[in-house]
């Protein structure tokens, strides 16, 4: 992305939503490959968006309205530019990524946390186990 695109961001847009959507937009044209934690295009943007401002992913729906101060548009722009163009995962982006509801700090000496077997993890394997153990080591 070049530096008059930049500041196109930067200085029309101005609140958490206007991020998310521009964000989504970006990943969605630069068809980037999603898989650590996310697979779709707006799941990405949450992810990246709102730890980059130090907020919970679960932030009420009337906060994406706040608006942003200048250096906060300048990080997220600049992770959104770093993800698309150097096709770095979110999670080494922003040192964070969930796995079975418990958030991890990583970087890129780690592999990104993530299972098939995390939905069965986090429903106590119901269904696999029919019957009580009798011990516990």
């Amino acid at each position: 992305m070049d530096k008059i695109f930049v500041d196109e961001a930067v200085n029309e847009l101005h609140t958490i939503q206007d991020m998310l959507r521009w964000s989504v937009s970006r990943f969605s044209a630069a068809n980037i490959w999603y898989g650590h934690g996310t697979d779709n295009p707006w799941d990405e943007a949450v992810q990246l968006v709102l730890p980059s401002l130090y907020l919970p992913l679960d932030i009420p729906e009337d906060m994406r309205t706040a608006r942003l101060t200048s250096s906060e548009k300048h990080r997220i722009v600049e992770r959104v530019i770093r993800r698309v163009n150097e096709r770095i995962p979110v999670a080494y982006l922003t040192n964070k990524a969930w796995f079975c509801g418990h958030e991890f700090y990583v970087d890129e000496r780690v592999l990104v946390p993530r299972s098939p077997i995390g939905e069965l993890i986090n429903n106590h394997f119901d269904g696999l186990i029919n019957h009580q153990p009798q011990h516990i080591l």
